[in-house]
């Protein structure tokens, strides 16, 4: 075959240009090869070229101010200037110039094979390229969000024969984000230099890294590790081979730990094989890489390796306590007690030394090459003679990975369930693997979280795959360094995690069910960490957490319950955090039965002879009191969403829903008559009855004000609606009560003008906003002082059946702002979804509500509605069942 490699700079000094230079030389002995460079930089390569290949080069920068296209006549001097301080049109990493050599020499290329080798050449090579000649792409880089340039790679990909990375999670990222337009996807490794042979006697107390000495290979964090081990190691060097920008931080540390006779820094070689058969460990300390070819080499010098695992490079290179030590992402003291093992064990050294020169042999240049020409082969028999557009239409699409709880039965399932159950399984499973472990319980910003030692991680992963669980729940790679979560069934992801180092999995349920969030979507996590241990047996965490980023291994545990499971934990962690709500919060809902014949008689009545605001059917219309199941599911979602409520106190006119069982201990059903005065009776109005709410028996000091039509959404703490100092929280709505006098205004209006006049008289500060229609957060002892200090305006309001022009709103906007000016209350915000029933769209709106990212829903009525009665109610009984599926034990059947 004709195979031509395409590069932007073959001069480069870069581990990309050497592997597809030995990739070109192996294929060479059996095939025409030959490398195009866009540009010319050097007047030789800083890797040497092998005699069988054919060099060719399209722009000679050399010299910078007088840029050459080495086509004769293509565009005179000046315009090749201009041209090259221009954009290109086609690819980010391009220059107009870089455009037009491409122009003129990409569509008269006679060759079978084309390997692009950036995604700045892989656009122009399917453009401008003869329509027979097979695309691919070698794709050096690891690939993951946090990738620059991933946009070419992903438009241009799916117009490729095939698409070659270097490692399996690479693969199936490209996979995942290309969905069924993913051309074929391969995964090969980097070559060995061709007759790269030495090899380590392990005897030299030698660490050595190697590579460009720049952030993302963090080799300051090497120079620290090794500074927390030196003393016990003082024989041992740390010597890292290369240049960078970031030598200078690497010296900066290196003073800091006093290692200036202990740490080498030489610069660049081109004699590497020499050098590590000088090693005994190989350190590599990057944060992401692709393939990391020092360790390749460190590996087939018979060099074991010690590296921060991450998600793809090191995790597929290094097998761990077989080749090398893999450490947790970042962890420092986890690299410098590797370290410290490897140095004073020499048993181990050459263990892995031996297992790491076996693992090196399938990274011969000779069995690479012929991986490609197989790959090759494949690609030219898929087309058949067909053109390029012609023959990806004609492959079958790439199949997409389904991670869905589609057939997870969570019938009956709530949030606490879940998580009882994901933290029963992750405790029985470490309580079956070691003796050290332990819980850190979680709180309203985290998760709870199960402890480990990483020594600890590979048994309890093969016991979790072997483990009995429930369906509802699956495993999650969480995301880290910009790659995306990965979420499966707990088995096979479990034995798949095996083979790496990561120090977080979390147990959850399925996110989704049929494309869908599910009631189990949020807030149903429990974590397992593995902490590395440090060199004197200390457990380190591998992120922040509230206590502690040490735990002694001498520190006593204790006996605890979290989640309805009984743990372990440390003393200081079993009590509650000053971050913490430690007291008990009830619920109180004021709710009526409009469609009660013997109420609305006793409303008509009441309504005689009243004249005034009473008579607008904002104020006495039976829209006011139409009852549309909410209730129901508002308490639905207490039971979903906010366990820790103590008690709910219902608060009616004498009158029971039909569905709800009294005699649950939870359920309390108050009647006005216990509260207002008798002269106040019957009443019609809200506002009186938030007047005597604080009144009722056995009412917690802090608790929440619910609308019937007020509904939690997904699971929300205490410390969302109180301080743990026991202050109040304040939702302000975005709307202004306006100025006074209007006399045409709503009641509600009306009460935040008058309560505005109570508060200037008392404070000489006013009030701007309407509360937001969610949960009011209160307190029973703050309630008593308005009462008390506003007597008269409060008990007038009682004693109003029907909303009037002097009525104050007493909890839905008087206390927040008196409390705002005490110090009893906050502002704070939520996601609040306000749902319209009267609008025409309002199919629309409850849809969009499935997507569960509010805090809050409210359902507003109205009197006027753009829909029939008979459609409306349709909608909300299938959107109640989608979103609260799950029967509240105080329903009756």
């Amino acid at each position: 075959m004709r195979i031509a490699y395409l590069v932007d700079d073959v001069d480069a000094m870069s581990g990309p240009v050497r592997s597809l230079l030995t990739q070109a030389q192996a294929l060479a002995l059996d095939h025409d090869v030959r490398v195009i460079s866009v540009r010319r930089t050097a007047d030789e390569p800083h890797f040497a070229v092998d005699p069988s290949i054919r060099l060719d080069y399209l722009l000679d920068l050399r010299d910078p101010k007088a840029p050459t296209p080495l086509e004769p006549d293509l565009v005179r001097p000046v315009e090749a200037r201009r041209l090259r301080e221009r954009a290109s049109t086609v690819a980010p990493g391009l220059s107009a110039l870089d455009d037009l050599v491409l122009e003129a020499a990409f569509p008269v290329l006679d060759v079978d094979v084309a390997v692009t080798c950036s995604p700045d050449l892989l656009r122009p090579a399917v453009i401008l390229l003869p329509d027979d000649t097979i695309v691919v792409h070698q794709e050096h880089r690891v690939l993951s969000d946090r990738v620059s340039g991933l946009d070419t790679l992903a438009a241009h990909a799916p117009r490729a024969d095939v698409v070659a990375v270097l490692t399996e999670t690479s693969a199936q990222w490209l996979r995942d984000r290309l969905g069924e337009l993913a051309p074929e996807i391969v995964v090969l490794p980097n070559p060995l230099p061709i007759g790269f042979s030495p090899r380590s006697r392990l005897d030299t107390p030698l660490i050595m890294a190697a590579g460009r000495i720049v952030p993302e290979k963090q080799l300051a964090k090497l120079v620290q590790a090794f500074g927390e081990v030196a003393d016990q190691i003082p024989d041992w060097r740390l010597r890292i081979w290369g240049e960078g920008s970031q030598r200078g931080e690497v010296l900066r540390q290196v003073r800091k730990w006093g290692l200036y006779d202990r740490v080498e820094l030489p610069g660049p070689t081109d004699q590497m094989a020499a050098e590590w058969a000088k090693a005994s460990i190989c350190a590599l300390s990057s944060r992401t890489e692709g393939f990391p070819l020092a360790a390749q080499e460190a590996m087939a010098a018979g060099v074991p390796v010690v590296s921060f695992d991450s998600a793809s490079g090191p995790r597929e290179l290094v097998e761990h306590e077989r080749t090398g030590l893999l450490v947790g992402p970042e962890s420092i003291s986890g690299l410098a007690a590797a370290l410290l093992r490897l140095a004073t064990d020499a048993d181990l050294r050459r263990r892995l030394g031996e297992g790491a020169l076996r693992a090196s042999r399938q990274y011969d240049a000779a069995s690479v090459a012929e991986r490609w020409h197989r790959v090759f082969a494949d690609a030219r028999a898929r087309r058949a003679g067909r053109g390029r557009l012609a023959s990806r239409a004609l492959t079958p699409p790439a199949r997409r990975r389904v991670v869905d709880g589609t057939h997870a039965d969570i019938t009956g399932i709530t949030p606490t369930q879940a998580r009882h159950d994901a933290l029963a399984l992750a405790v029985d499973t470490a309580r079956g693997v070691t003796d050290a472990w332990l819980v850190v319980p979680g709180d309203h910003t985290t998760a709870t979280a199960v402890v480990l030692p990483m020594a600890a991680r590979r048994t309890f992963l093969e016991a979790l795959a072997a483990a009995d669980h429930p369906a509802h729940l699956c495993l999650r790679d969480p995301e880290m360094h910009g790659w995306p979560e990965r979420r499966g069934e707990i088995a096979p992801l479990a034995r798949e995690l095996h083979r790496g180092m990561t120090s977080v999995v979390a147990l959850e349920p399925w996110p989704t069910q049929d494309g869908a969030p599910s009631v189990l979507s949020q807030g149903c996590s429990v974590e397992v960490e593995f902490w590395e241990s440090s060199a004197d047996g200390d457990l380190l965490s591998p992120r922040r957490n509230r206590y502690a980023d040490r735990i002694p291994h001498d520190v006593p545990a204790v006996e605890h319950e979290v989640e309805g499971v009984a743990v372990r934990t440390l003393p200081l962690m079993a009590a509650p955090s000053v971050s913490q709500c430690a007291f008990p919060i009830d619920v109180v809902y004021t709710w009526v039965d409009g469609s009660d014949p013997e109420w609305d008689a006793a409303r008509q009545a009441r309504l005689e002879g009243i004249a005034g605001t009473a008579q607008t059917r904002e104020s006495s219309g039976q829209a006011r009191f139409l009852a549309r199941d909410e209730l129901r599911y508002s308490l639905r979602s207490l039971h979903l969403f906010a366990p820790w409520v103590r008690r709910i106190h219902v608060v009616t006119a004498g009158q029971v829903p039909d569905w709800l069982d009294t005699s649950d201990p939870r359920i309390n059903l108050v009647d006005h008559r216990d509260l207002l005065p008798a002269d106040g009776l019957p009443t019609f109005n809200s506002h009186a009855i938030e007047t005597s709410l604080h009144r009722i028996e056995g009412l917690a000091e802090h608790f929440l004000y619910f609308n019937d039509d007020f509904f939690l959404a997904r699971p929300v703490h205490p410390e969302t609606f109180f301080s743990p100092a026991g202050l109040f929280a304040t939702y302000f709505s975005h709307t202004t009560i306006g100025l006074t006098n209007t006399p045409d205004a709503p009641p509600y209006l009306k009460a935040a003008w008058n309560n505005r006049n109570l508060l200037y008289d008392a404070f000489g500060q006013v009030t701007t906003n309407n509360l937001a229609h969610a949960p009011y957060p209160h307190r029973v002892s703050v309630l008593r002082e308005i009462a008390e200090r506003f007597a008269e305006p409060v008990a007038a309001t009682a004693r109003s059946p029907f909303r009037s022009d002097t009525d104050v709103a007493m909890l839905s906007s008087l206390a927040q702002h008196y409390g705002l000016l005490t110090g009893s209350s906050y502002v704070a915000t939520a996601d609040l979804e306000f749902v319209n029933l009267a609008n025409n769209d309002v199919d629309r709106q409850l849809s969009l509500t499935l997507e569960r990212d509010q805090d809050f829903i409210c359902l507003g009525d109205h009197h006027d509605h753009a829909l029939r009665q008979s459609t409306l109610d349709e909608l909300l009984a299938a959107w109640y069942s989608a979103y609260f599926p799950v029967v509240a034990p105080w329903e009756l059947a």
